[in-house]
């Protein structure tokens, strides 16, 4: 008897044109996920249509992830620094992976599928903050996706209404020093 054959699993794929329905669906689940009380500080948008703004006027570069037809998660840019041309130039990213599929290094796919996608839009800088307590966020960053950890930023943003401690990652080792400069700038305009 032949052994039967084996089939990679599907590709993940992302896109920056998802449909209505499948952003929805994400937005929904990321929703109703009570992990995400860790994951999002209070700056995050807060409906459905406040998301769609922010990725229609450009404030998001939002790429949403699918394998095969099924959505497993969203990556996006915030808080971007442009050029005069309007070249995006530093940003902040997010992320929420749907937990069926985190695990998977889902995370560190859609992130090399979108970090091309940003060096070739002209970013050179990009970082990613997380609350202090979320570790599994951590890993992911460090592990996953290899980003460097700065440290610690005292009272970075706003989680329920109180400055919360956040941790500090940059992409590029040459970015570490300027990390804490960045980090001050998006902290006085969010505590604004």
């Amino acid at each position: 008897m032949e052994a039967p054959l084996l089939q990679a699993p599907p590709a993940i794929t992302v896109t920056n044109a998802p449909s209505r329905y499948d952003l929805q669906y994400w937005w929904q689940v990321r929703q109703s996920d009570p992990d995400t009380a860790l994951g999002f500080a209070d700056d995050a948008p807060q409906s459905f249509e406040e998301l769609l703004d922010r990725i229609d006027s450009g404030e998001y570069l939002f790429y949403l992830a699918h394998c095969a037809d099924e959505v497993v998660g969203g990556l996006w840019m915030h808080d971007i620094i442009r050029d005069p041309d309007g070249t995006p130039r530093v940003g902040w990213i997010g992320a929420y992976v749907l937990s069926g599929h985190r695990g998977r290094h889902t995370t560190h796919v859609m992130w090399t599928l979108t970090h091309n996608t940003f060096v070739e839009l002209g970013v050179r800088s990009i970082y990613w903050a997380s609350h202090h307590k979320n570790t599994p966020s951590h890993t992911v960053a460090e592990r996953h996706i290899g980003l460097y950890r700065v440290g610690i930023y005292r009272g970075f943003t706003l989680f329920g209404g109180e400055p919360t401690d956040c941790v500090i990652y940059a992409t590029y080792e040459k970015d570490i020093e300027s990390a804490w400069e960045w980090a001050k700038q998006r902290a006085e305009q969010q505590l604004v």
